[in-house]
């Protein structure tokens, strides 16, 4: 037999010994063990024992209620900001509807000008037009009265007409 042949049974068996003796090495700590995880920094860490958080040590207590505290001055501040919001957008609703009503009332306002505008155009049209009615009647006066003068001084004698004139000299 080869060596090679003798030592693989030796080799297989080495590794089951090997296998056996890593679960041996699961086990649980002794109670007198620091790091067993009931005594040790985390274990005794209270709400008031300093625990180590890195180069500095904090109290875990002072800087929860310091957490707390400024939790609260920001839900105080958040509510207040809630608060201020909804009453700016209350205003604005209350803003808007009178604007709304203001705009309302401005086009009734512009409606009712327009209106006006209206109708004094059409009383200064009719105005206009009785004017015009009423130089054409002054006018008919006027045409029929030169009509009744030259029919008189058509009828009359011219020689009266001269015998009226002064004459020429005499002025």
């Amino acid at each position: 037999m080869s060596i090679r042949s003798r030592l693989a049974p030796l080799a297989l068996l080495a590794m089951l010994a090997g296998c056996r003796s890593a679960a041996d090495l699961i086990f649980e700590p002794a109670p007198t063990d620091p790091l067993d995880g009931y005594s040790g920094s985390l274990a005794q860490a209270g709400i008031n024992t300093e625990m180590d958080w890195g180069p500095k040590q904090n109290l875990l207590l002072s800087e929860f209620k310091n957490l707390k505290e400024t939790h609260a001055k920001l839900e105080k501040r958040v509510d207040q900001l809630l608060a201020e919001n909804q009453n700016l957008r209350n205003q604005l609703g209350n803003e808007g509807s009178a604007l709304q009503k203001e705009r309302a009332a401005r086009a009734q306002a512009e409606a009712e000008t327009e209106q006006l505008r209206q109708r004094r155009r059409d009383l200064e049209a009719r105005i206009l037009g009785l004017s015009i009615e009423k130089a054409k009647l002054e006018q008919q006066n006027l045409l029929a009265k030169i009509d009744a003068l030259q029919q008189t001084m058509d009828s009359s004698p011219t020689e009266a007409v001269e015998a009226a004139a002064t004459p020429p000299g005499s002025r």
